[in-house]
């Protein structure tokens, strides 16, 4: 089992748009956003798999998309197709939970 199969089971965990997962600091630099935990990524380029994400590190494997259960994929589906069936410019999705303040 993977580490993304068992993190999606927790029914607090959303497919999140890139706009809401990344932030600007201080500075201007873009980085992740603080008020989700994020668990993983998924890419359009690469779309059976999902690698963890980070500001910093080389992104590593940490499943793929057939491990997922099935409101994990239907909110894939949801993301990245419009409601006529095609395709949309969305290319990038974090899988992540909302933290509680």
């Amino acid at each position: 089992m993977s580490s993304v199969n068992y993190s999606l089971k927790h029914k607090d965990v959303r497919l999140i748009p890139s706009e809401k997962a990344w932030s600007k600091t201080k500075n201007g630099k873009p980085k992740l956003n603080s008020d989700y935990h994020i668990i993983g990524k998924i890419d359009a380029r690469l779309p059976n798999m999902i690698v963890s994400a980070s500001d910093k590190k080389k992104p590593k494997y940490k499943g793929n998309t057939y491990d997922l259960n099935r409101e994990a994929k239907k909110q894939i589906v949801d993301h990245f197709y419009n409601d006529d069936g095609k395709r949309n410019r969305g290319t990038v999705a974090y899988f992540g939970i909302k933290k509680e303040k």
